[in-house]
């Protein structure tokens, strides 16, 4: 199997060959049913020549083993000798038998038929799942940065639109079998029939072969440059429908209207470069195919007129070309799916399989057997790929049950802290220690687990309360969902939810409030009682009442366990054990939010500025 796969991109080989078996069947299947075709062939013209003889016609007569002049050794005499007949009550039982003899093969190819369809229609979504499902498991172990160079849109468009493409591979190769094989065997019973005619029929495979191969280049550019605007207008289209509220807040549906119409038309003209290629391809096929099929048929007009052809074997060399020439056009279609199935493929290993995944200088493999939550920061640099430094020699400790508040202006490296905590990224310089641990010598898998992490913007799933609040312990029991939520102030709301911890939340949430958002997440970082709690201004989106409740419900998780909260507001801040305020990547001061008031320095300015009203936006 592995040498008809030859001109296939190895990448996609290696799928279709996982599949080997499964297609195999297939295309034995495939290759019996072409035979029997090809068979049909001499039994019309058995069936021809049998009604020619019942009719009486002496001359249209033919005895046992007769055959056309000129002809070589029959490879079918056989079957001449047991269909033999030369009187019309004769040709009527050949005739009978031919027709039995057809239901038979028709028969035979429902069966091969079925089991093709069946076997390679098996074996396509079986290979499409199992891609799926690489690319899900590819895109959970790359890096952050990936996301956040990459439009959603666009890599919902691989997984969706070129998965899809990718998903003929299984048909090409039964169309690469099967096309040749059908026009093989059509052209061997033009030899059976008359090789000279043959040799007329063939002529006509190195022109189309050649015509196909120059097309078949810039067929495989334009279908790439179809898949690439089409993933353009899937991301721009699902970011128009994620914002309508903020479109048509501002007015904006005339503009995003004509920048949606800008990326169809593109997208269609591309398509219609695609179009137009391959509109190209078939008609040239059948043109070709149509001057052979016009000179052998002059030629048989000849033949006739000279007594060295008969009607029955007309009929059977016309039938014989049109398989030719529906096995030349599977082949040029062949060049078209290739190169759908190639762009495909570019962009499936191209824009996720093959994307190198997180890039952490260790991948340790170590866990603490009883953490307690101890978190240091020495000496700690980080800068981005495109140079931009991020933190510059950040040092402080977080002690094991109590929390630290990092303050600053944004762009002060708050959320960049935050990330390297994570180990979303590695410092370009230091080093992050875990009860004394440098966290890159730690399963990162489990090192992650001890984490319960409230966004500042708040991400639900689609699915029931239940299920997202299970999110980080899928086995957790209900007791701890209910106090979880209970913890979160989120419990009475829950209760008045049309089916409770079964009430499906909808898309990004959309069934419930900001706020009553907001407090779920917290339930959900608080389940599987994590040893460190991140939380990014976790209380930003809650109403007065629900924050004061929310608030004291975290301060009294808070000296349960090690807390990193990155506060936007300072009163949020000021509760806080120690902390940390930075500017421009680095620490200018550190202490309890008393001893930073009474230094007065930067963070005693900001609560001065904080206090007459003007700074949460001065600190975002």
């Amino acid at each position: 199997m592995k040498g008809l796969l030859g001109r296939i991109d190895p990448r996609v080989s290696r799928e279709l060959v996982a599949q080997r078996r499964t297609i195999a069947k297939g295309l034995v299947c495939v290759l019996l049913g072409s035979v029997l075709t090809a068979f049909t062939i001499k039994l019309t013209e058995r069936a021809i020549a049998a009604i020619e003889v019942a009719s009486g016609r002496p001359e249209s007569r033919i005895g046992p083993g007769t055959g056309l002049p000129g002809r070589p050794d029959q490879a079918l005499g056989w079957f001449d000798q047991a269909l033999s007949f030369s009187t019309p009550d004769e040709a009527l039982r050949a005739l009978g038998m031919v027709c039995l003899a057809v239901v038979g093969v028709f028969l035979l190819k429902y069966w091969f038929t079925r089991g093709q369809s069946y076997y390679l229609g098996k074996a396509s979504a079986r290979l499409t799942s199992e891609l799926r499902k690489r690319l899900y498991r590819k895109l959970q172990r790359l890096p952050i940065s990936y996301f956040n160079d990459r439009r959603t849109g666009a890599i919902q468009s691989v997984l969706s639109n070129d998965v899809n493409v990718y998903q003929s591979a299984v048909g090409l190769v039964r169309d690469s079998i099967e096309a040749p094989v059908k026009a093989v065997l059509a052209t061997v019973m033009i030899f059976l029939i008359n090789w000279q005619l043959a040799l007329v029929a063939i002529l006509a495979v190195p022109v189309i072969a050649a015509f196909v191969h120059s097309n078949s280049k810039r067929m495989r550019a334009a279908q790439a440059q179809v898949q690439s605007d089409l993933a353009e207008l899937s991301a721009v289209s699902q970011e128009v429908v994620s914002g309508v509220r903020v479109v048509k807040a501002f007015a904006a549906e005339d503009a995003v209207r004509t920048a949606v119409d800008r990326l169809v038309d593109r997208q269609y003209q591309s398509q219609i470069g695609a179009v137009r290629r391959f509109a190209q391809l078939r008609p040239m096929v059948e043109l070709i195919g149509a001057v052979s099929l016009a000179g052998i048929l002059y030629i048989c007009g000849h033949m006739a007129r000279w007594g060295t052809l008969q009607i029955s074997q007309i009929v059977a060399l016309t039938l014989s070309l049109d398989y030719i020439n529906q096995g030349m056009r599977s082949l040029a279609n062949l060049s078209n799916t290739f190169s759908q199935i190639q762009a495909a493929a570019d962009r499936i290993y191209g824009e996720v399989l093959e994307v190198p995944e997180e890039v952490l200088a260790i991948h340790g493999s170590e866990r603490i057997a009883e953490p307690v939550g101890r978190i240091e920061f020495q000496e700690v640099s980080f800068e981005y790929p495109d140079g931009t430094k991020a933190l510059d020699r950040v040092s402080f400790t977080i002690e094991p049950n109590s929390s630290v508040a990092l303050v600053g202006p944004s762009g002060a490296g708050k959320s960049t802290l935050a990330d390297l905590l994570l180990r979303f990224y590695d410092p370009t310089e230091g080093r992050i220690l875990f009860d004394g641990k440098d966290v890159r010598e730690l399963d990162l898998s489990w090192y992650r687990s001890q984490f319960g992490v409230v966004p500042q913007q708040t991400f639900l799933f689609a699915g029931t309360v239940e299920e997202n609040l299970r999110l980080g312990d899928g086995s957790a029991p209900k007791e701890s969902l209910a106090e979880a939520a209970r913890a979160a102030d989120a419990s009475d709301f829950i209760a008045a939810l049309p089916h409770g911890y079964a009430t499906v939340l909808g898309e990004r949430g959309l069934k419930v409030s900001g706020g009553q958002a907001q407090r779920l997440a917290i339930a959900r970082a608080l389940v599987h009682r994590p040893r460190i709690l991140l939380l990014d201004e976790a209380t930003s989106n809650l109403d007065a009442m629900s924050e004061r409740a929310v608030t004291e419900s975290l301060e009294r998780l808070m000296h349960q366990r090690t807390t990193l909260l990155i506060a936007h507001r300072l009163t949020t801040a000021a509760r806080a054990d120690k902390l940390v305020v930075l500017r421009r990547g680095e620490v200018v001061e550190t202490g309890s939010h008393a001893e930073l008031l009474a230094k007065e320095g930067a963070y005693s300015s900001m609560y001065r500025v904080f206090l007459s009203g003007l700074s949460d936006e001065q600190l975002d």
